[in-house]
């Protein structure tokens, strides 16, 4: 049985062992698939230890464009001056 497959199954024990209540699909598939994920790990390790999952890195572009986006923006161009008017009196 394939993964998806699995997480069906459990979904549908789920739902069967909850009342048989619709509506809540979305709710025991995910209690599914952290059941079946769980097991795929648990053989996966073969009884080692856990291992942990860390979060993918970020790409050196992503870190460069969050760290631009927290700095102030460096200005280049210098604004000129305005004239000077002289005033006149009547």
């Amino acid at each position: 049985m394939d993964y998806y497959d699995e997480i069906a199954k459990v979904a549908y024990d789920i739902f069967e062992r909850e009342g048989k209540i619709h509506g809540r699909h979305f709710d025991h598939w995910i209690e599914a698939e952290i059941i079946v994920t769980t097991r795929y790990r648990e053989t996966k390790n073969d009884g080692q230890n856990d291992t942990k999952i860390s979060k993918p890195k970020k790409s050196t572009a992503a870190k460069t464009a969050a760290n631009q986006s927290k700095t102030k923006p460096k200005t280049t161009a210098k604004v000129a001056a305005k004239p000077k008017t002289k005033k006149t009196s009547k």
